[in-house]
C-alpha cells in the first residue's frame, strides 16, 4: 500500500473487463458514451475517440435480440441493476456474445448522473453451452432410437445397430425367414373374458413369444392382437435364418407348453399357438408418413407365411412350414442336429394358397 489513494480511475483502466460509462438519456438515440476504458476497445475493437458521444447501440446487429431491452429502461430509472445476455458486434462486423450489467451512478444530491456498465465476452461459455446441449439432444435421439429399436430386435442387435449411422440402411430386397404365430380360437377366448384379463394375457403371450425370436437372432417386425410377425434374416442376412426360425418355431411350441402346465395347476386355461413360416425374398425399409414412420418388411414371402400359420387350422396342426425353409434348413452346416425340429416334420404334399397361382409343398408338426 501506497500512501497516496489509489485513484478509481486507474483501477477502472488495468480492469480486465469491459467498462462502458454513458449518459442517463435512454430515449432514442441515446444515450452517448461517456467514457470506456481499454478493456472495451480490445473486445469491441472501437476506440474511445471514434465512440465517444455516439450511443451504445452501435454494438448491435442483425442478431441481436431487441427483446431483452424490454425492462431495461424501468429498472434503471427505479435504481436498479439491470442485466443482459445477447449477440452484439465489433468494430468489423464480427459478432461475439456478451454479457453485461448495468448500474445507475449518482451524484452527490442522489440524482442519477451515469449508468455504468461491466461488460464481458462469453462467446466461448455459451459456445461451450451450446455444444453442450447439442451432444445432451444427441444422447436423446441416440436413445430414443435404442428405445424404437428394441421394439422389434433383441438387445445385442439393437447395440449393433446403435453404432451405426444408418442402422437400418436404405429400402432394399433380401432373402429372409418369415414367422407368423397366434393364438387359436383367440376371440372365442376374449369373449368371456374381462378386457383387463384379456390385455394381461395378450401381454404374456407376447413377451413370452418375444423372448424366444430374440434368443433365436429375429426381429419383431409386427404385434397385431393375438398374432405376432417375427423376421429372421434383418438387418443383415446369414447362412442359418431359415435354421434359426425353424429352431424358434419348435421353441415356442414348446414354451407355451411348460406354460400351458403352469397356467392349468393354476386353474387357468390352455392355449394353442399356430404358427406358419416361410423362407424367401421380401422389400423392406422405412414406410409411413412423416408424422409416424415404421420400418417393415412386404411381400410375396410375408404373405405367404401369414397364410401358412392360418393353414394351420385346416390342417389341424400346430405348425406348417413351407418346402423352402425345409430346403434352406437342411443345407445349415451342422444339419439336422443343429435343428432337430427337421426331423419331426411331416410331408404334407402341395397345397393351394389364395393369391397364389402355383401350389406349394409344405411340411407340418
Amino acid at each position: 500500500m501506497t500512501d497516496k489513494p489509489v485513484q478509481a480511475a486507474a483501477i477502472v483502466e488495468a480492469m480486465s473487463e469491459s467498462v462502458l460509462v454513458t449518459t442517463t438519456d435512454l430515449s432514442h438515440p441515446g444515450p452517448s458514451i461517456v467514457y470506456v476504458n481499454p478493456a472495451f476497445e480490445r473486445m469491441t475493437g472501437w476506440r474511445m475517440s471514434e465512440i465517444r458521444g455516439r450511443s451504445p447501440r452501435l454494438l448491435q446487429g442483425a442478431d441481436t435480440d431487441l427483446r431483452i431491452f424490454a425492462d431495461l429502461a424501468t429498472t434503471l430509472r427505479n435504481g436498479g441493476v439491470w442485466s443482459g445476455r445477447a449477440i452484439n458486434y465489433r468494430k468489423d462486423g464480427t459478432p461475439f456474445w456478451m454479457e453485461w450489467s448495468i448500474v445507475p451512478l449518482f451524484d452527490d444530491a442522489g440524482r442519477q448522473q451515469f449508468y455504468l456498465a461491466v461488460q464481458r465476452d462469453v462467446t466461448d461459455r455459451v459456445e461451450t453451452a451450446e455444444r453442450l446441449e447439442a451432444a445432451r439432444r444427441s444422447e436423446q435421439r441416440a436413445e430414443q432410437a435404442r428405445i424404437n429399436l428394441s421394439r422389434y430386435f433383441s438387445p445385442a442387435t439393437v447395440e449393433y445397430l446403435a453404432q451405426k449411422d444408418e442402422p437400418l440402411g436404405p429400402v432394399r430386397r433380401q432373402t429372409v425367414a418369415v414367422l407368423f404365430a397366434d393364438v387359436v380360437g383367440f376371440t372365442t377366448m376374449a369373449e368371456g373374458m374381462a378386457p383387463e384379463d384379456v390385455v394381461e394375457f395378450l401381454r404374456t403371450i407376447h413377451q413370452r413369444l418375444e423372448a424366444v425370436i430374440f434368443a433365436h437372432g429375429g426381429s419383431v417386425e409386427a404385434i397385431i392382437g393375438d398374432e405376432v410377425m417375427a423376421v429372421f434374416g434383418v438387418p443383415d442376412t446369414g447362412s442359418r435364418d431359415a435354421a434359426n426360425a425353424l429352431a424358434c418355431a419348435g421353441d415356442i411350441l414348446s414354451d407355451i407348453d411348460t406354460w400351458n402346465l403352469a397356467n392349468k395347476s393354476r386353474g387357468g386355461q390352455s392355449v394353442a399357438i399356430g404358427i406358419g413360416l416361410h423362407y424367401g425374398p421380401a422389400v423392406m425399409g422405412d414406410i409411413g408418413s412423416e408424422r409416424r414412420m415404421t420400418f417393415t418388411v412386404v411381400g410375396d414371402t410375408v404373405n405367404t407365411a401369414n397364410r401358412l400359420q392360418r393353414l394351420t387350422r385346416e390342417l389341424a396342426v400346430k405348425l406348417v412350414v413351407s418346402d423352402a425353409v425345409v430346403q434352406a434348413a437342411s443345407h445349415t452346416g451342422s444339419g439336422n442336429e443343429s435343428t432337430p425340429l427337421l426331423d419331426r416334420l411331416q410331408d404334407s404334399g402341395q397345397v393351394t394358397l389364395r393369391g397364389r397361382q402355383s401350389r406349394l409343398r409344405v411340411w407340418t408338426l
